[in-house]
């Protein structure tokens, strides 16, 4: 029975390895994210692995665990006491529905204008109106009502009030 297992590869080879398990005829999931990277002091868009080092990849572990195992970039196929853990459907399915070409969505879930609560901090407590997303992925800014302040913090910091 085929299910859906995680592979540990080697740094760097996760495409290599998705591109050899997909011409071997498996179902391999390898999702990835957008990121702005500086290379050679640019700021570019670059393609990561939303997990790196880490490949899903669906096959029977009975007739193809030791091919997989032994796939050139593969370190170890992750494991519980039962041999090769099994990864439910329902996981894999939730990353494929916020994929778009092989690449995730982030969304910020705040809107401008919004009503935010500025949950940890130095302003922790205090409610601030989201402006806009920055360029970092993990940033925000927001406008601190009580005293009249443009403030860029990280997204984490803040919820819907």
């Amino acid at each position: 029975m085929n299910c859906w297992y995680l592979i540990y590869t080697k740094p760097r080879c996760e495409d290599n390895i998705v591109t050899m398990l997909s011409g071997a005829g498996f179902t391999v999931l390898n999702p990835k994210i957008k990121e702005r990277k500086y290379l050679r002091r640019k700021a570019v868009e670059v393609l990561s692995p939303l997990f790196p080092c880490y490949v899903f990849a669906r096959f029977d572990k009975l007739r193809d665990y030791h091919l997989v195992k032994y796939t050139r970039g593969v370190k170890r196929v992750l494991c519980n006491e039962d041999g090769p853990a099994e990864i439910a459907d329902n996981v894999v399915e939730a990353i494929t529905s916020r994929m778009e070409d092989g690449v995730i969505r982030v969304r910020s879930g705040f809107t401008p204008g919004q009503a935010v609560y500025i949950r940890r901090g130095p302003f922790e407590g205090f409610t601030a109106i989201f402006e806009r997303e920055m360029s970092g992925m993990e940033r925000v800014s927001i406008l601190l009502k009580t005293i009249n302040m443009r403030l860029v913090i990280d997204r984490c910091m803040i919820s819907p009030c």
